[in-house]
């Protein structure tokens, strides 16, 4: 099933407006491919509920649905810090099992990776030891979060990527609601799976501020030439 829903997806999304930046896809829909969406997450939806399958997100493997209720008539990508912090006593338990095997299986393939990097001046002795030392390190951490969880109250625990400074692209829009009122929201957005605003622009250009005017023509023209912007009429 999950291949002829993702072949159907990709035939309506086929001549919505995409759009590439720094390894994401974003599809700009009209209301018409908005609901042939709508009703293909429908779809998905009622079989894995019929499967006896919960999940928060049932299109998840699919596509990120950003705005099903309101249109977008503005937005901007940029790349922004993402950070993962748990603070929650309770929560921080249930987690730590998995963020310590998260980093295991992480640092196992870093590691690999930098060995046979055919650049790397990495010798097969070193290389030997390099894992060695990586193993030790993951049986203390293993020992240090099973101590940790077996007497959990004794210790202040915070999970947090802050350090990291990972940074992903990001969507800021501006949606158009109910009587004429706006709402500004933002989202990272994900590079396995397209991205799909609903938007809609239907102001007069004599309406709109230069920013704004130019961001449009952004966003609903080709661009040629570095600096010529077509779009037919």
């Amino acid at each position: 099933m999950k291949n002829s829903i993702i072949k159907e997806l990709n035939s309506i999304l086929e001549m919505s407006k995409r759009i590439e930046y720094k390894g994401i896809v974003l599809h700009l829909l009209n209301r018409i491919e908005l609901d042939k969406v709508l009703q293909l997450e429908l779809t998905v939806r009622a079989n894995e509920i019929e499967k006896g399958v919960e999940k928060k997100n049932y299109f998840y493997d699919y596509a990120k649905i950003i705005n099903p209720e309101h249109p977008a008539f503005k937005y901007t990508l940029s790349m922004k810090h993402k950070k993962k912090e748990i603070f929650d006593p309770a929560k921080v338990k249930q987690a730590l099992p998995a963020e310590f095997e998260i980093w295991k299986n992480k640092s196992r393939v870093y590691l690999e990776k930098e060995l046979t990097d055919p650049e790397s001046a990495i010798t097969d002795d070193q290389a030997v030891q390099l894992r060695a030392d990586l193993e030790k390190e993951i049986v203390i951490a293993e020992q240090n979060i099973n101590k940790v969880l077996a007497d959990f109250t004794a210790y202040d625990v915070v999970i947090s990527t802050f350090e990291e400074y990972t940074y992903y692209p990001a969507l800021y829009y501006v949606m158009e609601l109910e009587g004429g009122k706006t709402k500004a929201a933002d989202t990272h957005l994900r590079k396995d799976v397209p991205n799909l605003l609903w938007f809609h622009d239907e102001r007069p250009f004599s309406e709109l501020r230069a920013n704004d005017r130019m961001s449009r023509i952004i966003q609903t023209f080709d661009r040629f030439c570095g600096s010529v912007y077509i779009k037919k009429k």
